[in-house]
């Protein structure tokens, strides 16, 4: 059995896919990488959208991958008018944990103040969306799928495309999916001894 370490290796930022299409079984299992990835808080503001990539190549700026994957798809986020402690959106997904919804609404209050005070609302909650975006490019290259990661896009036409209020969403981050028409290429990355450093003693390691 592969390892995830082993896939890692072998997923690469795919730019031109075969037109075989991927079964709707073998989406959702990538899909469902993604919904049980984690999310602070646990509040789950994302929705993943399954397009094609035809009707989304413009709002994206022409990219290459886009131009020949079957698929792509968008994860979407909610914006930080969602996130007051006291709005209905907390208080429904805080109802689904154990103990009382004030407890959890207690505890997530100081930390919603912080990102509130400091402007980050917004980029917190699309920052969830490149933790269930790795977990399902893993995923999709453990079955044979390559993948890439957009970030170029136009926000408020993808949005349109979609059909969505850009007061209330935002694109997280845009992936395309299909089965490669191009050799994998070389995996290129810093050593260990420069990426790695240990700020305790060996003994614990």
């Amino acid at each position: 059995m592969r390892n995830v370490n082993d896939i890692l290796a072998h997923r690469f930022a795919c730019k031109k896919y075969k037109s075989d299409p991927i079964s709707k079984s073998d989406m959702i299992s990538i899909l469902e990488a993604g919904r049980l990835s984690p999310t602070s808080f646990g509040l789950e503001a994302w929705t993943f959208h399954v397009a094609e990539s035809s009707a989304l190549l413009s709002s994206c700026f022409y990219q290459e991958s886009m131009k020949t994957s079957p698929v792509t798809v968008v994860i979407t986020v909610k914006r930080g008018c969602f996130f007051d402690p006291d709005g209905a959106f907390i208080r429904e997904r805080a109802e689904r944990f154990p103990g009382s919804v004030e407890e959890f609404i207690d505890d997530y209050r100081g930390y919603y103040e912080f990102l509130r005070d400091g402007g980050r609302l917004d980029g917190w909650s699309r920052s969830q969306a490149y933790l269930a975006c790795a977990s399902m490019m893993t995923r999709a290259a453990e079955m044979g799928i390559q993948s890439c990661a957009i970030e170029g896009y136009d926000n408020d036409k993808v949005l349109s495309v979609l059909g969505l209020d850009p007061e209330l969403e935002e694109v997280g981050i845009v992936v395309t999916f299909g089965y490669p028409d191009e050799p994998e290429r070389e995996k290129i990355r810093i050593s260990q001894e420069e990426a790695f450093i240990f700020h305790y003693g060996k003994d614990n390691i």
